[in-house]
């Protein structure tokens, strides 16, 4: 009953869902560094390779636990602005129980606005924040795997492997890659297959001819009852999905994490996406001006992107500074995965991607930054 009280008040006083992320800003003229709902956590070493880069990071003793093949949300101060994205956790489990350890590997875009300044911004030594692992793509171990990973996304599917003390069952690993320079944890992912009698890996360079996943399937001896793990870009896994369902593979037995730009985006049992449509028509009054806007995204990037400005703060569903007026639409909460009423209120332009065609009422006429 206390904690309901709680959040209505808070709520009702300050639109926030926990009173912490209110007292933020008292909290960090004591410690600067705090920051609700995320984690610091202390860059111990920067390594190029394959395209991404390879962070190792230090974090507190406090930090909670992961299971292998979840990711976490990397913060950053970029140009002024918090921004942050997703990234799958490379590293096994005993690395952060006995050292409170962690390594992402993130690959770069030269023209991202986040990824495309990591190689100049990122030194050992400087804090970060973390939030908590979260996602629902995980290993069954007691089951027969073929897991299929392309580029960066052999992440996931690395620490699962990583982490895992023995195998009981059969496990084959198909790694897509581009270029004899671009296999990521090459060294790391011979160790486990030396280690590790029951794990075969296939290696396929498509820079020397591109195998369908159906040949390499036909090929192999499928266990009976094997699941199905798959990591790589969106219209990759979908073309792997569609493979799987035409040889008789059950959508129950498929897990799947899949990166789109510099968003991942998982999917859990049963293969059920969990993605809103990001990308709904988008109109924006200002006065009596309208603009239709195109993109996808949060909403906050969609209209940074066309030039309008907007308030913001924190970018991340704290502070409220970027609180605008719906007048229509659905949008959904990224952090929660709410979705929210189709009518009129007030939303966090940071934190809402547009569920379909939304409208948004900002305040003062139309202008570019």
């Amino acid at each position: 009953m206390f904690n309901a009280i709680k959040t209505e008040l808070s709520q009702l006083l300050f639109r926030q869902q926990r009173l912490s992320n209110y007292l933020e800003p008292l909290v960090q003229w004591i410690w600067p560094g705090y920051m609700a709902g995320r984690y610091q956590a202390k860059l111990l070493r920067v390594r190029p390779q394959a395209g991404c880069l390879r962070l190792r990071l230090k974090v507190s003793r406090f930090y909670p636990r992961f299971i292998a093949g979840q990711h976490v949300q990397l913060q950053l101060l970029i140009d002024g602005r918090q921004l942050e994205r997703t990234f799958s956790i490379c590293s096994a489990v005993t690395d952060l129980q006995q050292d409170s350890e962690l390594e992402l590997a993130i690959r770069l875009n030269p023209a991202g606005q986040f990824t495309g300044r990591l190689a100049g911004l990122l030194k050992p030594g400087m804090t970060v924040h973390l939030s908590a692992p979260t996602g629902s793509f995980v290993f069954q171990p007691t089951q027969a795997a073929v897991m299929v990973a392309a580029g960066s996304g052999i992440t996931p599917l690395f620490a699962m492997l990583a982490s895992v003390r023995r195998l009981t069952q059969p496990v084959q690993l198909l790694y897509f890659f581009r270029g004899p320079a671009s296999p990521l944890l090459a060294e790391e992912l011979v160790e486990l297959e030396r280690r590790f009698p029951l794990l075969s890996i296939e290696w396929h360079d498509s820079a020397q001819g591109r195998v369908p996943l159906s040949k390499l399937l036909r090929q192999s001896q499928i266990p009976a009852g094997a699941q199905f793990y798959l990591c790589g870009p969106a219209a990759l896994m979908q073309q792997w999905r569609t493979t799987l369902h035409d040889i008789g593979i059950q959508p129950s037995a498929i897990w799947q994490e899949q990166y789109h730009g510099l968003a991942m985006n998982g999917l859990g049992t049963n293969g059920l996406e969990m993605q809103a449509e990001a990308d709904g028509a988008l109109t924006v009054w200002q006065g009596n001006q309208p603009r239709q806007i195109a993109g996808k995204g949060v909403l906050l990037n969609r209209l940074e992107h066309h030039g309008i400005a907007s308030p913001s703060g924190c970018r991340r569903g704290v502070c409220m500074q970027c609180l605008c007026h719906k007048q229509s639409g659905v949008v959904r909460n990224v952090l929660t995965g709410e979705l929210s009423d189709a009518g009129s209120e007030y939303i966090q332009l940071c934190i809402s991607e547009a569920s379909g065609a939304v409208s948004l009422e900002l305040a003062g006429n139309l202008a570019n930054e």
